[in-house]
């Protein structure tokens, strides 16, 4: 007499064909997907946590989808920005370079950035030079400016110590140079 194999699904013998998964049996009507039911008799098979399932149910539950061409990963996967990546689609939003273990990146609005896209892209640029900044700004006249450049367009006089300033054609200017008499 041979060995009897017993069904995990109703835990009753079998005595015709047995289904096999991860060295567990089961009857042939028990041998389904857990989510869809599909039989899985010819199809393959994934087992998690005691349970089957079918390849697209398994992938849709368990695989990761990369977060740039929204395909399921199945090899190697990088976990950036609370999201998962084929390695080759983590990359620079702006200019499309792939990341590697050595290189940084800066995210804005859910997008990895390099360094130089990032300075040159999302950082605001300045109101007098142009420039990215990067460190402390002055807001005023609806742009941002580096501390350096809000000066008077005429005299270069800084504002600091707050200085009043007028503005001509969105440029700030002194009191002086504007032909306003300053308080004291």
């Amino acid at each position: 007499m041979g060995d009897v194999k017993v069904c995990v699904v109703c835990n009753e013998n079998i005595t015709d064909r047995a289904m096999k998964a991860k060295d567990q049996f089961y009857h042939e009507n028990h041998f389904t997907c857990a989510t869809c039911g599909a039989d899985l008799k010819n199809i393959p098979v994934f087992s998690k946590d005691g349970k089957l399932y079918c390849d697209a149910d398994y992938k849709k539950n368990f695989v990761p989808k990369c977060a740039k061409c929204n395909e399921y990963i199945t090899s190697d996967c990088v976990r950036a920005m609370d999201q998962s990546w084929h390695p080759e689609h983590f990359q620079c939003y702006g200019c499309l370079t792939q990341f590697t273990s050595n290189m940084s990146y800066r995210a804005k609005d859910n997008h990895p950035y390099c360094e130089h896209c990032y300075t040159d892209t999302v950082l605001p640029k300045c109101g007098g030079c142009g420039d990215p900044i990067t460190d402390k700004a002055v807001k005023a006249l609806e742009k941002q400016w580096h501390i350096k450049c809000f000066v008077c367009q005429e005299c270069k006089t800084t504002f600091e110590g707050s200085k009043n300033f007028y503005s001509m054609e969105g440029k700030p200017i002194c009191g002086p140079c504007a032909g306003a008499e300053e308080e004291d």
